[in-house]
């Protein structure tokens, strides 16, 4: 058996091959990066959005960590939100 035969393909067929498989490598690599992206986005929304909604904390009954808390909640009040 002659190896030369079963390996001669013409060059136009093996530049066929090698662009379709750049293209499908690039095309798979951009999909797979825009639905990370888009699920890093949805992920931080979700947290964004459970920080938002969270249930205030309940008053301290000591003197000192009550006036702290005022002041982190007029703190938080006099920052613009984004």
């Amino acid at each position: 058996m002659n190896l030369n035969n079963f390996f001669s393909t013409d060059p136009a067929s093996i530049l066929l091959l090698v662009l379709s498989s750049a293209i499908s490598f690039t095309l798979g690599r951009y999909i797979v990066t825009s639905r990370a992206k888009k699920r890093q986005r949805e992920a931080a929304r979700l947290q964004e959005m459970a920080l938002r909604n969270r249930l205030p904390e309940a008053e301290s009954k000591n003197k000192s960590k009550r006036r702290r808390q005022l002041q982190q909640l007029e703190k938080d009040a006099k920052t613009p939100g984004l």
